[in-house]
């Protein structure tokens, strides 16, 4: 009898993977790719054509994060009240015409403009999708599917400069390089958009590719899930109470710092590796590719093993032990040990990309009711993207970047303790919660506003560690 009830519940999972990630695993592909070819499209002659000075170049590299820093929790606002497969169809569609259009500047004015609204359109994907898929899966099975999902990431850091050197081929008679490089790389998300507005799904309840008593499962095992905490309605008070929430501004901090950890590596990766030998810039870029297959790898086995112990505190601290120790090797070892260096460089690579999808998944699972989700989510990364401005200036003191190094290193060593002390947070709030007595309960969803406003602040509702 037990065999019976479970199957279906296990077949529906499986048809939840099949249908929601492989799309959206491509989409956030080609994101990473529009938004961060305009390193190769350096190299095939950008500021030449436009007379860009260094200055000017940087300034269109940084406008990208103010457009995440703007849009982001509006984004999230509009997915939550509308239906999200035409949502996020509609920003992909925009940012890949974008790109596209990108081909067509003349001078800095017009590429720093379009950068601008790059970053406004991508903005809200990211954010979009760790709350849609909130909306599909229990809180023990959503880590391995946010690993799925960011890794592709670092698969783009990976092909970005083999799909470069492909395009580099092509004749220059009509467009330059980096003109081609803009409209093939964007291409493909203009066609993606039509298939994601008719192929993603909205919400269990109106599923289609689900039958019915598929869709009563799925309902029924998110609910219980959430316990008392699920709740599906809007309410500007029930938004209001994520700002008044310490936990959001923890989760900001967190990812702050690991963010900045994180885009400070990749946007100079090839310079670091460039600064450990002899090597010519084809030679560096080729020299990525193996930093970034291994965050591949090791992000989606930190995902795996993050849902499979149901844990996201001590998985991100040990990721970031890891990522400390690779940061003191390229601070300390002698320049001389190329090979120590360089693997230094794939472990820093792996360990900043890694923590990423848990600590999504922590600020996801600790949110309950999808307002508070979709609004926090949308809040903690907008602000946490704050940190890709940051990760832009770290890295200054080139060849070697011992002080770059040096702030990546405080940064994850202060995310660190930061995870701890919020763990044994929410650990003791998690046992205070326990012996409550009816009477107490009661009294604390008073003081929340009552059941519509408590969320995860309900006192039957226990915080993931």
């Amino acid at each position: 009898m037990m065999t019976m009830i479970l199957t279906p519940i296990i077949v529906n999972v499986s048809k939840l993977d099949m249908r929601l990630l492989p799309i959206l695993c491509l989409l956030y592909l080609m994101a990473y790719l529009d938004r961060s070819n305009i390193g190769n499209a350096k190299l095939g002659g950008l500021l030449e054509d436009l007379n860009l000075t260094t200055s000017q170049f940087q300034w269109c590299l940084s406008i990208f994060y103010f457009g995440y820093i703007i849009f982001d929790l509006p984004s999230n606002v509009i997915m939550k009240r509308w239906k999200p497969s035409y949502w996020l169809a509609l920003l992909t569609f925009s940012w890949g015409s974008i790109a596209m259009a990108m081909a067509g500047v003349k001078n800095f004015t017009g590429l720093i403009i379009c950068r601008l609204m790059l970053g406004i359109m991508e903005a809200g994907f990211f954010p979009g999708v760790l709350y849609f898929l909130s909306v599909w899966y229990k809180r023990k099975e959503y880590g391995q599917r946010v690993s799925y999902f960011w890794s592709f990431s670092s698969l783009a850091g990976a092909f970005g400069g083999l799909i470069a050197y492909g395009i580099s081929k092509i004749p220059t008679h009509e467009l330059s390089t980096w003109q081609w490089l803009f409209i093939i790389e964007g291409a493909p998300s203009v066609l993606l958009a039509g298939l994601a507005a008719l192929y993603l799904p909205n919400s269990p309840e109106t599923a289609k590719f689900l039958s019915k008593e598929e869709q009563e499962i799925e309902i029924s095992r998110l609910e219980t899930d959430q316990g008392a905490a699920n709740d599906h309605s809007w309410s500007w008070a029930r938004a209001a109470s994520v700002f008044t929430d310490y936990k959001t501004y923890t989760f900001m901090f967190i990812y702050i710092t690991g963010t900045s950890a994180l885009q400070g590596v990749t946007l100079f990766l090839p310079s670091i590796i460039s600064g450990m030998g002899q090597w010519d810039k084809a030679q560096s870029q080729a020299l990525t590719v193996p930093p970034y297959v291994l965050a591949f790898i090791g992000t989606n086995i930190a995902g795996w093993s993050s849902d499979r112990y149901f844990d996201r505190c001590y998985h991100m601290v040990a990721i970031n032990c890891v990522g400390l120790v690779g940061f003191l090797m390229l601070m300390f070892i002698d320049q001389a040990q190329i090979g120590a260096r360089y693997f230094a460089a794939c472990v820093v690579t792996m360990s900043v990309y890694a923590n990423v999808p848990i600590k999504v998944a922590w600020f996801n699972n600790n949110f309950s009711g999808l307002t508070r989700r979709a609004l926090a989510s949308g809040a903690i990364v907008a602000v946490g993207t704050i940190g890709g401005a940051i990760g832009g200036q770290i890295y200054y003191d080139e060849p070697l970047y011992f002080g770059g190094n040096t702030i990546a290193f405080c940064c994850l060593a202060a995310q660190t303790v930061t995870d701890l002390v919020l763990r044994f947070i929410l650990a003791r709030e998690n046992k205070r919660r326990e012996k409550l007595t009816q009477e107490q309960k009661e009294y604390e969803i008073f003081k929340y506003g009552g059941e519509e406003l408590a969320g995860d602040r309900h006192p039957d509702f226990r915080y993931v560690l």
